[in-house]
């Protein structure tokens, strides 16, 4: 059973990796991953982000990941992917 005010999510890896978000007008910001885990992600940013836009977190040496933006607050932003992620054993 769910406890009230709790939200199940799956588990979260620290990090700090360098990426790009390519925002849904196709420009590119440098932004710092700080946590991940298969659903989503929290990043430091130097642009502010829109809350509720689509965008693509482009991470060297995996790819393109399409997200959306669920929130933002300062230069720190989180988001959820639009498809499960499978983290890489390193």
């Amino acid at each position: 059973m769910r406890e009230p005010g709790h939200i199940k999510r799956p588990p979260r890896v620290g990090t700090r990796h360098d990426a790009l978000l390519i925002d849904s007008n196709g420009r590119l910001f440098k932004v710092v991953v700080t946590d991940l885990s298969s659903g989503g992600f929290r990043l430091e940013t130097e642009e502010p982000l829109r809350i509720g836009e689509q965008i693509n977190l482009r991470v060297p040496r995996y790819g393109d990941f399409p997200a959306q933006v669920r929130w933002a607050l300062g230069n720190e932003a989180g988001g959820a992917f639009l498809e499960p992620v499978n983290l890489p054993d390193e």
